[in-house]
């Protein structure tokens, strides 16, 4: 079972570009765009510990099914994936969240993924973290309260980085698992290894700037 990824807000994004640069980006960071979005119902100051993997998920075009966990997906490599989960720790702490194991019943999971290639819109499938997720299902799969699915899509091979964070606490086997907080980051796997690291710092980085309800309240 699989959920459609709609590209409503990457279509806007794609049209931006296309007006802010309609004879093409003259830098590579010029491609990269920040989305996020998050369930304003969602209280986030009633939690403070997350898990993170140790690996990033490459999404490819191919079908890929592990139902019960059993297989694991491709991952982006070490180079690229240890920046993106260092980067996201770095903001975590910076707003005063914990990090646990997942075996200690953290209040959140932050699950990052990349899709390398350009897609009009694709399907993200679940199975792609039932080798990892805690209890190794994550039933009817994923859902987004309050805000619209985020969307794949992109008129250049420039990588998308998809980071949700998961209500670990409130998921079930029938309703599947809540994503109170999304982010798509486009056009971030183009440019030398060197360049990668500042311009991905930069973009992460915005992700958290646009969501100060993520801050901790003694941090406030």
């Amino acid at each position: 079972m699989k959920i459609k990824l709609m590209s409503l807000v990457a279509m806007f994004a794609f049209i931006a570009m296309q007006g802010c640069y309609p004879d093409g980006p003259d830098y590579v960071d010029e491609l990269d765009i920040v989305y996020t979005n998050y369930d304003a119902s969602f209280d986030f100051g009633s939690v403070n510990t997350y898990s993170l993997p140790d690996e990033v998920v490459e999404v490819n075009s191919s079908d890929f099914s592990s139902r019960n966990g059993s297989d694991t997906p491709e991952f982006v490599d070490e180079e690229y994936s240890t920046l993106i989960l260092d980067v996201i720790r770095e903001n975590m702490t910076n707003l005063g969240w914990t990090e646990v194991d997942k075996e200690d019943s953290p209040d959140m999971i932050i699950l990052p993924s990349v899709s390398k290639t350009t897609y009009l819109y694709y399907y993200y499938d679940w199975y792609y973290w039932n080798w990892w997720y805690p209890g190794g299902y994550v039933g009817r799969g994923w859902y987004y309260p309050g805000y619209y699915l985020p969307a794949y899509r992109s008129g250049f091979r420039s990588g998308i980085l998809f980071i949700q964070m998961t209500d670990a606490k409130n998921s079930s086997v029938d309703n599947g698992v809540p994503v109170p907080w999304s982010v798509v980051i486009n056009g971030l796997l183009q440019g030398s290894p060197s360049y990668f690291s500042s311009r991905l710092h930069k973009a992460i980085d915005q992700a958290f700037e646009q969501s100060p309800y993520l801050q901790q309240e003694i941090y406030r």
